[in-house]
């Protein structure tokens, strides 16, 4: 399987921060779900990801589906990204949006960006300052997707979404998904979605990953007792155990509960 990212040796120190990324890789096709509490680096590693910021030591390397990518500009191009925060386009409605990114992305998709915006029914001749947070939110999604990327980069996708809006931007990520092979990488609080769309997940605190790997395999090296405490479960350990959830992970990692 090839790769989408490889982070060497990566660290990023802001005043007595430091987040730590050694020698993690990001397969193409891959979910990527990112747990962690607040101030744990995900947002920083996010950032990286993207290049708003840089490392202060290690090399981030990115490819696209035809090798090694020359530059962040290339790159960049292949590249889907969201975050809650569209004060950008704010004067915008979504003619005019649409316009707008077609001379950024070449790849761009009128008709595709305008079915998602059907779909999620965002009025198109609003402008982008009238929207609620979470028809900002459908919105960042259906610009991330329009012009078909190969990685998509979200930063807390479903917050601010109801349960139904929720559902259908987690259906329609892993659609994408299956359909093209996008590389998602994604963090959020709401680990109900984490555990239907993650194939693998990053479990951060302080800066650092303290545990990562495949979703099914880390719910089943994992088991929760009658008593309700999280362990380790070692093969002969089965009878009265329960296979973990992301919840139980996130508790046995991030809640003190080692």
């Amino acid at each position: 399987m090839s790769m989408s990212l490889e982070f060497d040796e990566v660290t990023k120190k802001r005043d007595q921060f430091i987040l730590s990324l050694p020698g993690q890789v990001i397969e193409k096709g891959e979910i990527l779900g990112v747990i962690g509490n607040n101030g744990a680096g995900k947002s920083t590693m996010i950032q990286l990801v993207l290049g708003l910021i840089r490392p202060t030591s290690g090399n981030i390397y990115r490819h696209t589906d035809q090798g090694a990518a020359m530059s962040m500009q290339e790159w960049k191009q292949t590249v889907g990204f969201v975050f809650d925060d569209l004060s950008v386009y704010d004067d915008m409605h979504a003619l005019k949006l649409s316009s707008f990114l077609s001379e950024v992305y070449s790849g761009w998709d009128d008709m595709y960006f305008f079915s998602l915006l059907d779909q999620f029914d965002v009025d198109k001749k609003k402008k982008v300052k009238t929207y609620s947070r979470g028809m900002r939110m459908k919105t960042g999604i259906a610009v991330a997707l329009a012009h078909h990327p190969e990685v998509l980069v979200l930063d807390e996708p479903t917050s601010g979404l109801d349960t139904k809006s929720r559902k259908q931007m987690i259906a329609l990520l892993n659609e994408e998904n299956k359909k093209r092979g996008t590389t998602i990488i994604f963090s959020s609080h709401i680990l109900d979605d984490m555990e239907q769309l993650a194939t693998t997940i990053w479990l951060m605190e302080k800066g650092e990953i303290l545990a990562h790997g495949p979703v099914d395999k880390m719910r089943e090296n994992h088991a929760v007792a009658a008593d309700g405490t999280i362990h380790k479960k070692k093969p002969e350990e089965e009878e009265g155990l329960k296979q973990a959830t992301l919840e139980d992970l996130h508790d046995y990692y991030l809640g003190g509960g080692m």
